[in-house]
């Protein structure tokens, strides 16, 4: 046999994460009548018996009398700390209903700013893909006027344009004059 003392459990409550000595503690705090109205209660049904045993009935009807006031004063006691805080639990209502606007506040604050910016980046992306397609436009433009008539994005301009003899031949002398250009005799 072991002679050590039984251990209190010290397990922590699933709920807050406290071990059951702190939440016995903390219950006792918020409500001191209730565990002193039970152990006095006790206390009572403890005397009655012994009074019972030993045969003394005047006495055993005291402290079942004193059992009876006893079990009266801790319910009341356990009505009067449900009301008191059921009337906190009212104020903290109160808090959570706050906190639950403040909350969809900033959430439809969020969607509301999240809509903006959305709608300010397919502004953005519109403005770019025409840039975009003013530049391409430029350079077929450019690719046309060095005489790249591959480029299709200007067909009608290269059909209504065509290149004179005269302008063949002032392109290949001013390009032969460079020193990379092409040769002398065109």
């Amino acid at each position: 046999m072991s002679t050590s003392p039984a251990a209190v459990p010290t397990t922590p409550s699933l709920h807050t994460g406290e071990s059951y000595q702190e939440k016995a503690w903390r219950k006792f705090r918020e409500q001191p009548l209730v565990p002193i109205g039970t152990l006095v209660t006790c206390g009572a049904l403890i005397m009655a018996t012994v009074k019972m045993r030993r045969g003394d009935s005047q006495s055993l009807n005291n402290w079942l009398r004193v059992r009876v006031i006893a079990q009266g004063a801790t319910i009341a006691a356990v009505c009067a700390g449900t009301y008191a805080l059921g009337s906190t639990a009212g104020e903290e209502t109160k808090q959570t209903r706050q906190l639950d606007e403040i909350q969809a506040h900033r959430e439809a604050r969020a969607g509301r700013d999240r809509k903006e910016f959305e709608d300010r980046l397919k502004v953005a992306e519109r403005q770019w893909k025409e840039t975009e397609g003013a530049l391409s436009g430029r350079d077929s433009n450019t690719n046309i006027a060095k005489g790249d008539s591959t480029s299709k994005a200007l067909p009608s301009v290269q059909g209504q344009m065509p290149q004179s003899a005269s302008s063949r031949s002032a392109t290949s002398w001013w390009w032969s004059k460079w020193p990379w250009g092409g040769s002398s005799a065109s």
